[in-house]
């Protein structure tokens, strides 16, 4: 039996048949670009401005690699997430809710392929297009980022059915390399790796991708449970997955030590005293964080909620801070 999807109906009016599923992908796949890709980019543009010095002449000098890097970082997610809604079309034919949040079990598309291969298309050849404008690693870099968001869902790879895999390569493809992104824009990668401060919120973008995906598995842990899901939340079960949720916030924590004792500029800037206070005071944040999350022993829906409330307040405000007081 055919899956109808009525907000996302190709109009039977002439001149109309592509205009309704083109307007449904800009509201909810574009913005998966600006919500996630575009944000973890300029992350990693400010990141390389403020150990420059913030040089603002980088940015009057960079201007189009700075506009290419804004439609690669808003269009490259997109593609990815399609590629995910295609290749889970015949598992969402059978629940009609997903069934009618997925665009490919439409009839209509189903009846035209090129209609799908045109939706599929149009974000690589985009992304690949302007990457070019910024440099060849850039070009590297989103075709390294393509292939990983595609075997995530395609086969025979498919790393989001293969735990921990599909942990490392959301983190990789959601934001650790759209913060590279926004690095490459001004300086080359030969560079880049060089920079310990760079490296350190790189590592964190990387992580902070792995939590968004390991949060959204344990949101739907049950209903994965229940479908033999082979992911890493249900793999491991409850008990273990609260322990990598600790694990998780605990290593974005710690960065902020990473951060103390490598920013050389603060530290000769600031007393010793400070700088060991400071120090101590991270290692305190962790030390909280634990005993808060234990306090809620077993509340397993309290204790990621909490966790993901400590990354909202102290990550966040780590990294708008830290960016400031690189140099």
């Amino acid at each position: 039996m055919g899956c109808e999807i009525p907000t996302i109906e190709l109009s039977d009016v002439k001149g109309k048949r592509f205009e309704t599923i083109l307007i449904f992908i800009i509201k909810n796949r574009l913005l998966i670009g600006l919500l996630f890709g575009f944000p973890f980019m300029l992350f990693g543009l400010f990141t390389e401005l403020a150990i420059q010095h913030w040089d603002l002449t980088l940015l009057a000098d960079n201007w189009m690699r700075i506009i290419a890097a804004i439609i690669i970082s808003i269009s490259l997610l997109p593609y990815i997430w399609m590629i995910n809604d295609y290749y889970d079309a015949p598992f969402d034919k059978l629940d009609v809710k997903k069934g009618e949040r997925n665009y490919f079990c439409s009839s209509n598309i189903q009846d035209k392929p090129y209609l799908a291969k045109i939706m599929l298309l149009s974000p690589v050849i985009i992304s690949l297009s302007f990457s070019i404008i910024i440099n060849i690693e850039t070009l590297f870099l989103v075709s390294f980022t393509l292939l990983l968001g595609h075997f995530y869902s395609a086969p025979p790879l498919r790393f989001k059915e293969r735990p921990i895999f599909d942990l490392i390569t959301h983190g990789l493809y959601a934001s650790g390399l759209f913060f590279l992104l926004g690095g490459l824009i001004v300086t080359p990668f030969a560079f880049l790796v060089q920079q310990p401060l760079f490296l350190v919120f790189l590592m964190l973008s990387i992580i902070d991708g792995i939590w968004l995906q390991f949060n959204s598995q344990l949101i739907d842990l049950e209903i994965d449970m229940q479908g033999e899901q082979q992911t890493t939340s249900v793999v491991q079960g409850v008990q273990k997955s609260i322990l990598l949720l600790r694990g998780l916030i605990c290593s974005m924590l710690l960065t902020l030590t990473f951060y103390l004792i490598l920013n050389t500029p603060l530290r000769d800037y600031l007393p010793d005293i400070v700088n060991q206070i400071s120090i101590l005071s991270s290692f305190f944040l962790i030390l909280l964080y634990l005993i808060q999350s234990y306090r809620l022993r077993d509340n397993f829906d309290y204790i990621r909620k909490h966790s993901a409330w400590v990354r909202r307040n102290f990550v966040y405000i780590f990294c708008i801070i830290g960016i400031l007081l690189i140099n």
